[in-house]
């Protein structure tokens, strides 16, 4: 699988690789101390099953608050605070509609 030129390398920021490494680190630890605190002692065989979960569940977990994290601090594109969206500010709301000039607008009493 070749590279394309004229795509612009991605940052770290947006990289994959990163929030993967560290959700592994994050369940091999997990599941590494669940394995050895769930046998009960040294004289008893590691609860593998019981490692495994952890580890999948410690993940799954990592992956979704990093997911999560990395959406909160993206920042939006500049042309979603233009034009007519649900979400126009406050602070400065659109001119009244003159009736005069708009026939579908209703006469105010």
């Amino acid at each position: 699988m070749g590279t394309n030129p004229s795509q612009p390398k991605h940052a770290w920021q947006q990289s994959i690789k990163a929030p993967l490494i560290f959700s592994l680190v994050m369940g091999l630890v997990a599941g590494g101390i669940a394995a050895i605190s769930a046998s009960g002692g040294s004289d008893s065989p590691l609860r593998i099953d019981i490692g495994l979960t952890a580890f999948g569940i410690a993940f799954v977990g990592c992956l979704l608050v990093i997911s999560v994290l990395t959406m909160v601090s993206k920042e939006n594109p500049a042309e979603l605070s233009e034009g007519s969206g649900v979400n126009r500010s406050s602070k400065n709301p659109d001119p009244k509609k003159n009736p005069d000039t708009n026939p579908d607008a209703s006469p105010e009493a």
